[in-house]
């Protein structure tokens, strides 16, 4: 029996992940995610005023900053007991769905499908086309669409200033005030993209495939009907990749929904919860820890709830492989993300589809090409609600040097966002951030559970180990954002590395 060990780097946006196989007669039998820097965010905030937290939070991740900036500002608001008005609420979901579609595009685009025009496909059908179309740097629909992730991101420079690191949201509002023109060309920017999208990605209105799309046989008709259209080369592409039959995770999906609703922002419009073969439940955050039994912090106590747990390297930890520590909802790994968020929300499509398939690396990265058509119509609707509504007050003044303890929760481009802090005479007692990184690259908990990536690795056969196609395509369906995650400390070990192909 063949046993070999490899070490290789695999994530594009930055170089914090590394994943380690154990192979097996070409089978991957084990895996390991390794997140190999420690940045200790949470204890860089201990001891400072709140409002600081606004200012560095949003420094945790250059893709997802409003993110970040969103669940600081909803912990702080929940700490103080303070409710933002409708019309903030709406500037505020302006900005996360702008950057939410910005991360889509680039990740599609840029990072996934460029795998299909890689040598390793150059005996497959679709190979020139994916040369012509997603090369690296070159290819023409990769071209249009970092232009298309450009235009929107325009919304968020009129309401936040600038992006990436934004501060415009603050304890009860928005700290910018729009003119009428500004919101006016925000409008028009909404419409740029989504005039792009449903011509280049659709081949139709958002409104059409919302209503035609709702079964895996529909979608199917849909790209026969649309075949020059980057959803239907996907399909095609996918099916003869064979993206389709592997993959696979766990069964548990955690989403904390996204587009709060302006007259209850604790509701969100698109449904928060889990869901499971049992079907949709609903979220209980009381039920979230997170197990350090394979990561390199103290394990006093192993398993910590993110209200009371801490940020302590410890590199010595035997079982430790990763500064990632390992979340868990009521003792399961959960998978998040634009897979979890629709069947969370019930969306019949994505049911069907995860009915026929499980969750193959088609379904989970088809969600994230798809998801821009839910939210570039809630983009349409929040603007023309804050144009309806531009009079209104989208500021009101918090509570000053108060005590409490809060929770900021959201959904990032990656999926779950969470923030938890204690204050204590107007100052950060303590403050703990589970990323949706986190959730799917977590390490095995003390009962030996893998994460979800680890998960969806393992079992899996790879063609040519010195070009591992199929564990980047399994990476990179989940889009991994390891900067946010891993949270200075030298390097630990220098393992041999095998790189991949296109990284």
């Amino acid at each position: 029996m063949a046993r070999v060990t490899l070490d290789i780097p695999l994530n594009r946006v930055e170089g914090d992940l590394d994943i380690r196989v154990t192979i097996e007669d070409g089978t991957i039998v084990d895996a390991q995610s390794i997140g190999t820097l420690y940045r200790g965010f949470e204890n860089m905030l201990q001891g400072r005023d709140p409002m600081d937290a606004l200012v560095i939070t949003p420094r945790i991740c250059g893709i997802c900053s409003i993110t970040h900036l969103t669940a600081s500002v909803k912990a702080i608001e929940h700490a103080s007991g303070i409710v933002p008005p409708p019309q903030a609420v709406r500037m505020r979901n302006l900005s996360i769905l702008a950057e939410t579609v910005q991360s889509d595009l680039r990740q599609f685009f840029l990072m996934f499908v460029a795998d299909f025009a890689h040598q390793s496909y150059q005996n497959h059908t679709f190979f020139e086309l994916a040369q012509r179309l997603y090369a690296p740097l070159k290819g023409s629909a990769s071209i249009e669409a970092l232009k298309a992730s450009k235009e929107i991101l325009k919304v968020v420079a009129i309401i936040g200033g600038q992006w990436p690191h934004t501060s415009h949201m603050v304890p009860g509002g928005i700290c910018t005030i729009p003119t009428l023109i500004d919101m006016t060309l925000a409008e028009n920017h909404i419409d740029t993209t989504t005039q792009w999208y449903e011509q280049a990605v659709l081949g139709d209105s958002l409104e059409n495939f919302q209503q035609q799309v709702t079964s895996q046989e529909a979608l199917y008709a849909w790209a026969k009907q649309h075949p020059d259209t980057h959803l239907a080369y996907f399909i095609s592409m996918s099916q003869e990749a064979g993206l389709m039959a592997y993959g696979r995770s766990y069964g548990n999906f955690l989403s904390y929904g996204i587009v709060d609703d302006p007259e209850s922002p604790s509701q969100s419009l698109i449904r928060s919860g889990t869901y499971s073969d049992e079907g949709w439940a609903a979220l209980d955050l009381n039920l979230i820890a997170e197990d350090l039994s394979h990561s390199w912090f103290k394990q006093t106590p192993v398993v910590q709830p993110p209200s009371e747990g801490k940020t302590e390297p410890d590199p010595s930890v035997d079982a430790g492989y990763s500064w990632g520590k390992a979340p868990r909802y009521n003792g399961q790994p959960m998978q998040t993300g634009p897979i979890a968020q629709a069947l969370v929300d019930g969306d019949a499509l994505f049911i069907d589809l995860y009915q026929q398939q499980g969750d193959s690396v088609f379904v989970r990265e088809l969600a994230r090409l798809l998801r821009p058509v839910k939210h570039l119509a809630h983009l349409k609707q929040q603007v023309n609600e804050v144009l309806t509504h531009f009079d209104e007050l989208s500021y009101i003044p918090p509570r000053q040097n108060f005590s409490g303890e809060g929770v900021g929760i959201t959904e990032a481009a990656r999926g779950a966002l969470g923030h938890w802090l204690r204050i204590e005479n107007g100052q950060i007692e303590h403050y703990q951030i589970i990323t949706p990184t986190a959730w799917n690259a977590s390490p095995k908990d003390q009962t030996g559970q893998p994460g979800a990536w680890e998960k969806a690795l393992i079992g899996q056969t790879l063609k040519d180990p010195d070009n591992p196609m199929e564990m980047g395509h399994i990476i990179r369906s989940f889009d991994p954002c390891l900067v946010c995650t891993v949270h200075a400390v030298g390097d630990l070990s220098t393992p041999q590395t095998h790189y991949f192909g296109v990284n």
